[in-house]
C-alpha cells in the first residue's frame, strides 16, 4: 500500500496522516460524548433501579471498549482505504516523475506506459507524444546538419558552384524552419485551474 520510493511514501503519509488524525480526533470526542450521555443515564436508571455502582461501571466499561474497538476497526478501514486511494495517485506521478527526469536527461528514448484504466494515461500518452516529436524534430535536424556539412566541405572546394551554394542556402532555411519547433518564446506559467 504504501509507495516504494521515499519523496512519494512521504507525500502519501502527508495526505493520509492527517485523515486519520482528523477522524482519531472525531471518535475520541465521540466516545466522550457517548460515555457522558451513557453515566448520566446510568445514574438516572440506578437511582430508578437501585442497581450496585459495580453493576453500572461494569456496563460502561464493557460499552466504551466495544465501542472504541468498534471504532478502532472503522479507523483502520479508512485508513487501509486511504493508503490504497494515495497509491493509485502516487505511483503513476512517481512512474512519470522518473520518465521526465530521463527526458530532461537526455533520453528521448524513455516512454511512459501506466496500466489502461489508470487516471494519468492520458498524461502519460501526452507526454509520449512529446517525446517522440522531439526525437522527429531532432532527427530531421542531425540528417539537416549532415547534407549542410556536406554541401559546405563541397562549395569549399569549389566556391563557383551556384547548385551546391543554391542548395545550402535552402538547406540552412529548412534548418531553420525545424527548429523553430524548439524556439523559447515569452516565460508562461500553467496553473491548477487555469483553462
Amino acid at each position: 500500500m504504501l509507495h516504494e520510493h521515499p519523496v512519494h511514501r512521504a507525500r502519501q503519509l502527508r495526505w493520509v496522516l492527517p485523515l486519520l488524525a482528523l477522524l482519531l480526533g472525531a471518535t475520541l470526542l465521540t466516545l466522550a460524548v457517548q460515555y457522558a450521555l451513557s453515566q448520566h443515564d446510568v445514574e438516572a436508571e440506578f437511582f430508578r433501579a437501585h442497581k450496585t455502582i459495580h453493576n453500572t461501571s461494569q456496563l460502561l466499561r464493557r460499552g466504551l471498549w466495544v465501542g472504541g474497538a468498534a471504532l478502532l476497526l472503522a479507523l483502520a478501514g479508512i485508513g487501509a482505504w486511504a493508503l490504497r486511494t494515495t497509491q493509485r495517485i502516487v505511483r503513476p506521478v512517481h512512474t512519470l516523475h522518473r520518465a521526465l527526469d530521463a527526458l530532461a536527461g537526455g533520453d528521448l528514448g524513455v516512454r511512459v506506459e501506466l496500466h489502461g484504466s489508470d487516471e494519468f494515461r492520458e498524461v502519460a500518452e501526452s507526454a509520449n507524444r512529446l517525446v517522440g516529436e522531439f526525437g522527429a524534430t531532432l532527427g530531421r535536424v542531425h540528417a539537416l546538419t549532415d547534407r549542410i556539412r556536406a554541401l559546405s566541405e563541397q562549395v569549399a572546394r569549389d566556391p563557383h558552384d551556384e547548385a551546391a551554394r543554391a542548395e545550402l542556402r535552402r538547406l540552412a532555411v529548412e534548418l531553420d524552419e525545424c527548429v523553430e519547433f524548439f524556439r523559447l518564446g515569452p516565460v508562461r506559467t500553467v496553473r491548477d485551474g487555469d483553462r
